[in-house]
């Protein structure tokens, strides 16, 4: 739910006196995970299970982010899809509609 004029005001108001307890401190600013030290790949599934659990775990610590828990829906729909598709036969959500019209493609 975005944020009231007043909020939005007293915010910048507090945030030009240098008091940024009402700043709003965005999660990307986080420093990246370095790469894997043996030089393999990344195993995408692996990573998405781990991805979930950090976001469960989050969002049982705080049950009203409304960020965290968003995220964490679409990580579970994308390991969802994979379990039912594993080869990744149906990456292409429209390929039944081409094929039914190959103007399409």
């Amino acid at each position: 739910m975005a944020d009231s004029d007043a909020l939005r005001s007293k915010r910048k108001r507090l945030h030009a006196a240098d008091d940024h307890h009402l700043c709003r401190h965005d999660a990307s600013s986080t420093v990246p995970a370095p790469p894997a030290a043996d030089g393999a790949g990344i195993d995408p599934h692996a990573a998405l299970e781990a991805l979930a659990a950090r976001l469960e775990a989050a969002s049982e610590a705080d049950p009203g982010n409304d960020r965290v828990a968003r995220e964490l829906r679409a990580t579970l729909l994308v390991l969802d899809s994979r379990k039912q598709d594993p080869a990744g036969i149906n990456d292409d959500p429209l390929a039944e509609l081409r094929a039914l019209d190959p103007t399409l493609s």
